[in-house]
This record gives structure tokens, C-alpha cells and sequence, in this order.
């Protein structure tokens, strides 16, 4: 299996199980490397249960980050 192949499995692994599309998977020397964003730590620990399983055989490191959503500071005004 190519690394190019390795990725795309498991980016449809991702989307499939969690409905997250914008994580970005590569693949390098036999490691599975996760980045992009998410709202809530259950989520990154999603991500990477589905990673690892579409993944077997190699190594998965999780980059993804926690950016919980906020309210706007303020008031929006519409004109």
C-alpha cells in the first residue's frame, strides 16, 4: 500500500464514522499524522479511534486541536 492510499482510507474512514471533514491526514514513514480543528475533545478522541482502526499496522500521532465554540463578544448589527 502506498502512503497516498494509506491516507485517503483513512480520511473515508474519518468522515464516515465521525462526519468530520475537515481533518487532514498524511502519512509518513509509516506514521498516520491528524491535524485540523474540532469544537470538543470527544471529538479528537473520536477522530483518532477511527484513524487507528482504518489504520491497522501503523503508527497514528494525533495533532488535532480543541477549539471550543464562543459566543461573539457584542452584539451584531445589521443595516
Amino acid at each position: 500500500m502506498t502512503d497516498e492510499y494509506v491516507a485517503a482510507h483513512v480520511q473515508e474512514a474519518i468522515a464516515a464514522g465521525t462526519h468530520e471533514l475537515g481533518v487532514r491526514v498524511d502519512v509518513r514513514g509509516g506514521v498516520v499524522v491528524l491535524r485540523g480543528q474540532v469544537a470538543a475533545a470527544g471529538r479528537c478522541a473520536e477522530i483518532e479511534a477511527a484513524a487507528r482502526a482504518a489504520a491497522e499496522g501503523f503508527q497514528v500521532r494525533n495533532e488535532v486541536s480543541v477549539v471550543p465554540l464562543e459566543e461573539p463578544a457584542g452584539g451584531e448589527t445589521l443595516r
